[in-house]
């Protein structure tokens, strides 16, 4: 190999290097932030779920009594909410997965193939 194309060539490398790099300066910090979020987030539910717990506990008190008060409508809306708190519980969770798979390939570095 002559010396200009081994130069070439490693000047090449050294570019896709420096741009590897530059992504990863770019983007490292975006999805560590991300990442606290959907720790915060995650953490936002678990309260929000336990707390829709206790109201259904006694909800459902106050249903058993010998005359309840009308209060299904609201039992049946808690129980909605419970619902929509899991489904968005997995899919935090999927984002979380995809969030992470990203970090490790860019902490991969240079090793991308072009």
């Amino acid at each position: 190999m002559s010396n200009s194309l081994k130069l070439s060539v490693s000047s090449e490398e050294t570019e896709k290097e420096k741009f590897e790099k530059g992504i990863m300066v770019l983007i490292a910090p975006i999805i560590t932030e991300m990442d606290s979020r959907m720790a915060a987030v995650k953490t936002s539910q678990v309260e929000l779920n336990k707390e829709i717990e206790r109201l259904l506990a006694e909800l459902q008190l106050f249903n058993e009594a010998t005359e309840p008060p009308p209060i299904q409508p609201a039992i049946q809306k808690l129980i909605k909410a419970r619902k929509r708190l899991y489904n968005t519980n997995q899919i935090l969770k999927t984002v979380q997965d995809r969030m992470e798979r990203l970090f490790i390939q860019l902490n991969k570095g240079p090793n991308i193939k072009s």
